[in-house]
């Protein structure tokens, strides 16, 4: 663990399992300052108490309750919470779920049962990229073919590289997994959701990524009008 990045940092976890809440209090309260949750009203609340510290990291089960976290994501991340991580945690494997956590802000989506050095992992990859937005080093831009793309994420720019490092513009899954997430357990469907996120940014500017088949994708320059399905594993 990177000391430089764990010390001192303030989570805030929304959970309302007192199991998750054990296997939290084991594995960060050493750690970290962390404050626990176990309702979205109560955790409101404090986020819209101007005298609080801010979290540097939030981590957030799908589901608490009745209440269900996708409702409240857009507005988590703007204004001072802009650059806080957040990572959801859910049971929940449904892709349309994950893909609208990643569209609205979401740094990471973990599935349970959770591994202690994947939250681990999980977490200080997290601050660390909010460390780097915070001193103005997270580009949220790239060139491509002299077109400047925005409003890419740290990932969709670590996925884009890669088809613009490969002579021919095609990566593979295994590409993406080592080059982009390393030796983090992800997912299965987080490659996909990056990527059908991605493409929608890139259709815009009249590229498109095309499912090669056998788990490759190729970046191709063209002009397309219809929406682009998502890309099969």
């Amino acid at each position: 663990m990177n000391t430089l990045f764990s010390e001192g940092k303030t989570i805030w976890i929304l959970e309302e399992n007192l199991q998750m809440i054990s296997l939290y209090k084991d594995i960060l309260d050493f750690r970290y300052d962390t404050t626990y949750f176990t309702s979205l009203d109560e955790f409101q609340g404090m986020l819209g108490d101007a005298s609080n510290k801010k979290p540097d990291l939030v981590i957030s089960e799908l589901m608490v309750g009745e209440d269900n976290i996708l409702k409240f994501m857009p507005k988590f991340k703007e204004g001072d919470f802009s650059c806080t991580p957040l990572i959801v945690i859910s049971e929940i494997e449904d892709l349309d779920a994950i893909r609208f956590c990643f569209d609205n802000g979401a740094t990471d989506y973990l599935v349970k049962p959770i591994k202690k050095n994947e939250v681990l992992i999980k977490i200080e990859n997290a601050l660390v990229g909010r460390q780097n937005a915070i001193l103005g080093m997270d580009r949220r831009e790239l060139s491509l073919d002299g077109a400047k793309i925005d409003n890419l994420t740290a990932k969709q720019i670590q996925v884009l590289s890669l088809f613009l490092n490969s002579p021919s513009r095609i990566v593979n899954r295994t590409d993406i997994l080592d080059k982009v997430w390393g030796n983090t357990t992800v997912h299965p469907k987080t490659v996909d959701v990056h990527l059908y996120n991605l493409r929608r940014k890139l259709h815009e500017y009249g590229y498109l990524i095309r499912s090669e088949g056998g788990g490759r994708w190729i970046l191709l320059s063209n002009r397309v009008e219809d929406p682009l399905p998502m890309a099969q594993h």
